[in-house]
């Protein structure tokens, strides 16, 4: 539900009235384009790491993420109404995917671009795990998760039979509303724990330099002055605007530099990048370990306990000066 609060009547009733895309003369295409590029605000990429992700023509599903445990998470975007047979649309795909060994798997994430080796490795690095997860317990299990609009008496019906048979059947339901004429949609972001995702609506961002799939791109970053994102993640980056304060942050180093963007995001093909003017760059690794604020003592100074496994993620201005004193510290 979604309320006006009147700071001069607080006790006053003004609920927006949730509508359907249908009511807002909103078409599938419009639900579709809108949701595509923002998978990764969708979908918690702290906890989950995608792997796949639907090519035009393909009978696959909308994503395709693995857990730290190595559950393969399965979504479908329904872009539209909320239908039972919607959950028979995300099962297919667990009766395809759900099959995979982790060979299959492996080849699928490679074919996708969203890894260049081992997916054991990748999937090791991601996690922060001290050894590799053994190849049987990738795929060992499946959760099937289909975010709709809204949700109906006879979804909640089916998924409840369908989870009482001992398939894992979540749902996430996106609303659509109506302010001023205007037309407004709303979801929280799905994460397997039931963690309150933390949304800090500032102008400071970490953009991650992608290490784990493409392990020199922060070379380019830095020398060409811009923070980038690529292939399915690549959307992650119009989240940042010009004047925004951007940190990059190296996987398992910590951050390597600080500028403002001097644009909106702009594209070149499978790269979606920000440009950005240095306020400081640490272009020689021997400065790392002296120099860059790690993530350790990032959480330290501010008491948190955040990952930094996100493509590109929001940050509160607090935690943004935490990392300004570390480096002046150092």
């Amino acid at each position: 539900m979604l309320y006006k609060i009147n700071p001069n009547d607080i006790g006053s009733n003004d609920r927006v009235e949730q509508k359907s895309p249908k009511d807002l003369n909103l078409k599938e295409e419009h639900i579709e384009a809108f949701l595509g590029p923002r998978l990764s605000e969708i979908v918690s990429e702290d906890q989950l790491m995608q792997i796949g992700r639907e090519r035009r023509g393909q009978e696959e599903a909308d994503l395709l993420a693995l857990s730290k445990e190595g559950i393969l998470y399965i979504f479908e975007l329904k872009r539209w109404e909320s239908k039972p047979e919607n959950i028979l649309q995300v099962m297919r795909y667990g009766q395809i995917f759900g099959r995979y060994s982790y060979g299959e798997l492996e080849f699928l994430a490679q074919k996708q671009k969203q890894l260049d080796g081992s997916l054991k490795e990748k999937h090791r690095v991601y996690f922060q795990l001290n050894t590799e997860l053994p190849e049987s317990k990738f795929n060992h299990d499946q959760v099937f998760v289909l975010f709709t609009n809204g949700l109906d008496e006879d979804t909640i019906s089916a998924v409840n039979f369908w989870t009482q048979k001992g398939i894992k059947i979540e749902c996430v339901p996106y609303r659509t509303y109506e302010i001023n004429g205007e037309p407004y949609i709303q979801w929280d972001t799905y994460n397997p724990r039931d963690e309150i995702p933390f949304e800090a609506n500032t102008c400071f961002f970490i953009v991650n330099t992608n290490r784990s799939y493409m392990p020199d791109v922060w070379k380019d970053m830095i020398n060409n002055g811009k923070a980038s994102a690529y292939y399915s993640n690549k959307n992650a980056i119009c989240r940042v605007s010009r004047g925004s304060v951007v940190y990059l942050y190296h996987t398992g180093v910590g951050i390597i530099a600080k500028g403002h963007a001097t644009s909106n995001y702009e594209e070149a093909g499978e790269e979606f990048y920000v440009p950005l003017r240095f306020d400081w760059a640490l272009r020689d690794q021997s400065e790392w370990d002296e120099k860059a604020p790690k993530a350790w003592e990032i959480n330290r100074k501010i008491d948190s306990s955040y990952r930094f496994r996100q493509t590109v993620f929001s940050i509160s201005e607090n935690m943004a000066k935490a990392i300004d004193d570390i480096y002046c510290q150092e």
